[in-house]
C-alpha cells in the first residue's frame, strides 16, 4: 500500500498549499537530529540513508496516532506545482500502545511482517513493527524514485501520474476492487454484517468466494492478504525485510540477531 498501512484519510496531495504538511528532507532530518525522532528511529534512518543515498531528498512528516488511528505510516507524492511532486513518507510518532493495537487489529498484515522477518508472531514487538513500517514506506519511496521519478521514459508530472495509474490498477485486482484494507475496514463498519454489505454491492459476487468468506473479518483478512502480496506491497515489504535483517546487529534488533552470528 501506499499505507501499511496503512486507512481512509484525506489525501495530503489534495490539500491546498497553505494546508500542506511540512516535510523535512531525510538528509536534513538526520543532520539536524530532529527533535521528534526517538533514538531507534534516528539510528535506523541514518543507516538507511547511508545504504540508499538516492533517498536523501525524500521528505518525512511526523504525524500523531490520532491522525492515523489504523496505521503506522504511509507514502505519498506531495504535489508542489503542476510539474513537481515530492516523494514523502508520513510516520506516526512513537507510541507503544498505538503499535500494539495495530498488531491486533491488522493481524493478517502483522503476521505477514513476522513471516518476512523470519520470526514468530509473538516476537514482533511494537517497536520492531514500527521499524518495519517505516522501512516499508521508504521501500515505496525507493520504488517511486528508482522506477518512476528517475525513469527516462517519464517527464515532469508523468512519473506521479504513472505511479497513480499503476497503483489504482493494483487496487482493482483486490477481492473488493478499488479499496486498500483500511478503506475497506471503514466501509464495512457502515454495515451490520457481510450479507448487508454484499446486498449493497452485488457486483462483488464476481470477485469474492462466498464459500471461504463468511464474515466481515474474513473479507478484511482476504483483502489484507491480497494487498500485501501485490506487486507494490511486495516491493516495499522486501525492501524493509532485507534492510532490517541485514542490519539487525548494527540496529540492535535483538529479535532478528542469530546467536550464531554474534
Amino acid at each position: 500500500m501506499d499505507r501499511l498501512e496503512t486507512f481512509h484519510h484525506s489525501d495530503p496531495t489534495e490539500r491546498s498549499e497553505n494546508e500542506q504538511p511540512k516535510g523535512v528532507q531525510l538528509r536534513e532530518l538526520i543532520e539536524r537530529n530532529y527533535l521528534e525522532m526517538d533514538q531507534s528511529t534516528a539510528d535506523m534512518l541514518k543507516l538507511l540513508l547511508e545504504k540508499h543515498g538516492y533517498l536523501s531528498h525524500v521528505e518525512v512528516v511526523f504525524i500523531s496516532p490520532e491522525e492515523e488511528p489504523n496505521t503506522g505510516g504511509f507514502f505519498h507524492r506531495v504535489q508542489v506545482d503542476e510539474q513537481t511532486f515530492v516523494p514523502t513518507i508520513f510516520i506516526v510518532s512513537k507510541n507503544q500502545e498505538h503499535m500494539a493495537r495495530l498488531k491486533d487489529i491488522r493481524q493478517s498484515s502483522a503476521t505477514r511482517t513476522a513471516v518476512m522477518l523470519g520470526i514468530d508472531f509473538s516476537q514482533l514487538s511494537p517497536n520492531l513493527l514500527r521499524q518495519f513500517i517505516i522501512a516499508h514506506e521508504l521501500g515505496h519511496a525507493s520504488d517511486y524514485v528508482k522506477n518512476y521519478e528517475t525513469n527516462p521514459d517519464y517527464q515532469g508530472s508523468d512519473a506521479a501520474e504513472e505511479w497513480n495509474l499503476h497503483y489504482e490498477a493494483n487496487l482493482l485486482s483486490m477481492p473488493v476492487p478499488g479499496f486498500d484494507p483500511v478503506d475497506l475496514r471503514e466501509e464495512l463498519s457502515k454495515f451490520d454484517n457481510l450479507e448487508d454489505f454484499l446486498k449493497a454491492n452485488p457486483s462483488l459476487s464476481k470477485t469474492i468466494d462466498i464459500g471461504e468468506i463468511k464474515t466481515k473479518q474474513d473479507l478484511i483478512n482476504a483483502q489484507e492478504i491480497a494487498y500485501r502480496t501485490s506487486t507494490y506491497e511486495s516491493y516495499a515489504d522486501n525492501f524493509a525485510a532485507d534492510f532490517l535483517k541485514n542490519n539487525a546487529i548494527k540496529l540492535n534488533i535483538t529479535e532478528l540477531i542469530d546467536p550464531d552470528r554474534r
